[in-house]
């Protein structure tokens, strides 16, 4: 192939994830002042004479990111004169061999099904999704002054009570939550929880979400489970007992040593701290 028949005209990869309106773009990119014919295949199925296509109309390639003719379509990016556009939903999924042939831009995020539906029905409502995780479902719950909204966010998604309670006391006087918590939960059945929860609160307020904390227990009973003593406050007591306390640090790490309160164990490693001792030589041993 001579140069004469090489692409100067470099190839433009537009990404985008689905509804983002890469194809409506595509169409965009190309010169509209002279063909008028853009030439429309998918990457996993075409078949047809690149040499016969006007370099004018251009070449839209869809879908690149899923099982693509990798090498019907390096040889239109490498001889085919006019404007050649991919789409895909990402660019990780196209192969290295296009990728590096290529322009990369982004669709960006605007919805343009959003839009064109906008424009067909003009007070048609935005697609709202009921889905949460649990931090948008708390603040949705602590922020939102519309209760109904909320109960129907809470019956969808149905957190689980104790979860949701957990959260919900980290954010608001527990004397709300008092009624709710102890008659209401496990003893009613789960619609009148979820409901009766979305109306203790009015959604007004300036709110920051703090997190639940996650519940400290001591380690002592399993300690004492792993000497062989049943009972912890025992423990203690075999604790100032010497023989035990040297039998004890077999057992355990030193991390457990200290919070038995029992002292390190020894090894005969020694420390930077430890001082050096040089023996001192009589005058008799230089005789």
């Amino acid at each position: 192939m001579g140069l004469t028949n090489m692409n100067t005209n470099r190839a433009i990869l537009l990404t985008g994830k689905t509804g983002t309106g890469k194809s409506t773009k595509a169409k965009t990119l190309f010169d509209r002042n002279f063909g008028n014919d853009v030439k429309i295949v998918y990457a996993n199925d075409f078949d047809f004479d690149v040499g016969s296509h006007p370099k004018e109309d251009g070449i839209l390639i869809e879908d690149v990111h899923y099982k693509p003719q990798t090498d019907k379509i390096v040889s239109i990016l490498r001889s085919y004169q006019g404007q050649v556009v991919l789409t895909s939903i990402n660019e990780k999924s196209v192969p290295k061999s296009i990728r590096d042939m290529c322009k990369i831009k982004r669709a960006g995020s605007f919805n343009y099904l959003e839009n064109e539906i906008k424009m067909i029905a003009p007070h048609s409502e935005s697609p709202f999704s009921y889905e949460r995780d649990t931090y948008s479902l708390v603040s949705d719950y602590l922020k939102t002054k519309d209760r109904d909204l909320v109960a129907e966010l809470l019956l969808f998604n149905k957190p689980s009570d104790t979860q949701i309670m957990s959260w919900l006391i980290e954010n608001m006087h527990p004397n709300k939550l008092l009624f709710i918590d102890g008659v209401v939960k496990r003893r009613w059945s789960q619609r009148y929880f979820y409901e009766m929860l979305a109306y203790v609160h009015n959604g007004e307020g300036l709110f920051r979400i703090s997190m639940p904390k996650r519940g400290t227990y001591s380690k002592i009973p399993s300690l004492s489970r792993r000497l062989g003593v049943k009972n912890p406050k025992i423990l203690k007591q075999l604790c100032k007992d010497e023989e035990f306390r040297n039998w004890a640090k077999t057992k355990l790490n030193n991390a457990e040593c200290r919070l038995l309160q029992i002292g390190e164990k020894r090894t005969g490693r020694k420390k930077k701290t430890d001082p050096i001792i040089i023996e001192q030589k009589t005058i008799g041993e230089y005789i």
